[in-house]
């Protein structure tokens, strides 16, 4: 919603720019490595979660072997725009 847009960009404007910009270029998709082909090896089950109106991330979750939890009312940053969302996924996860 506007104001959740309003109050998230109130509160990233607090960030320092270089440290920001530094972060941005070690955590980009771009320099990180290719891991679905080990994600897809693993012996073990996992989980992936991400919003429904993120249409990278819901479209990455497609080519590993995952169980995917798609976090209704939300995008990329799932865990602020629908936290109940994120807890009831990792409650099913957890079986609470």
């Amino acid at each position: 919603t506007a104001p959740q847009r309003q109050a998230l960009t109130a509160l990233r404007s607090q960030n320092n720019g270089e440290t920001l910009a530094a972060m941005l270029e070690a955590t980009s998709l771009a320099v990180q490595p290719d891991l679905r082909e080990a994600l897809n090896a693993l012996a073990f089950p996992f989980y992936y979660l991400c919003g429904e109106r993120d249409s990278k991330f819901r479209a990455l979750a497609q080519e590993v072997a995952a169980t995917c939890h798609v976090i209704r009312n939300a995008g990329h940053n799932a865990h602020r725009e629908n936290p109940a969302g994120v807890v009831d996924s990792l409650a099913q996860i957890l079986r609470l």
